[in-house]
């Protein structure tokens, strides 16, 4: 392909035509220092690095080719404004992904985190945890073990007989917080699991 002038409409032509173009016109865009500067800026500004930088720009180049080729991009902004508003949606889901998963890890008690973990534990140590599950009741004890084999909450739902997935949601924290406070109270059993 010969020299090109790069600007949104020969971005947007060479995105949605041939294979060669839409190469050209990607490269052109990771190539870009304005439009990396601009995402690095963002992604430092709420919290992350410039590993997360990358990977948002990384991703919302992807996002970016991908809705050009949908004919999603109405053209009401600029190319860069509407690429850089891609990245800004993706760092919030990354950094709505990663509170998600420091909370289900902070309810979580040491040791009992994935279904892999338990299966390195020795049998003695999943034997007191079995015992200590049992301390909180049959009901918990279902739930936290449908939990752990990431069941989704639908089916726990329907497993254990509530009504919608968001009460099963409700329920496994009670049961994670009952188990925490159990370990808490009986020092001696959260060794015997750790």
């Amino acid at each position: 392909m010969r020299a090109t002038t790069w600007n949104d409409e020969t971005l947007l032509r060479a995105i949605q035509g041939e294979r060669s173009g839409r190469d050209a016109a990607l490269r052109h865009i990771f190539q870009h220092p304005e439009w990396n500067k601009a995402v690095d800026l963002f992604v430092r500004q709420y919290g992350g690095n410039t590993h997360d930088a990358d990977d948002v720009f990384q991703e919302a180049v992807i996002q970016l080719d991908k809705n050009i080729r949908l004919n999603r991009f109405e053209g009401n902004s600029a190319l860069k404004t509407y690429f850089v508003a891609i990245a800004k949606r993706i760092w919030w889901k990354m950094l709505e992904r990663r509170r998600s998963t420091d909370e289900l890890q902070a309810h979580h008690i040491d040791g009992i985190d994935e279904a892999p973990d338990l299966r390195l534990m020795s049998e003695e140590r999943k034997s007191y945890l079995r015992a200590a599950l049992g301390q909180i009741g049959a009901r918990c004890k279902e739930i936290l073990q449908l939990y752990q084999l990431d069941y989704s909450m639908e089916e726990i739902a329907s497993a254990v007989g509530l009504s919608n997935p968001e009460m099963a949601k409700k329920e496994a924290y009670r049961c994670r917080m009952r188990l925490r406070q159990f370990f808490e109270n009986n020092g001696d059993w959260k060794a015997l699991v750790n």
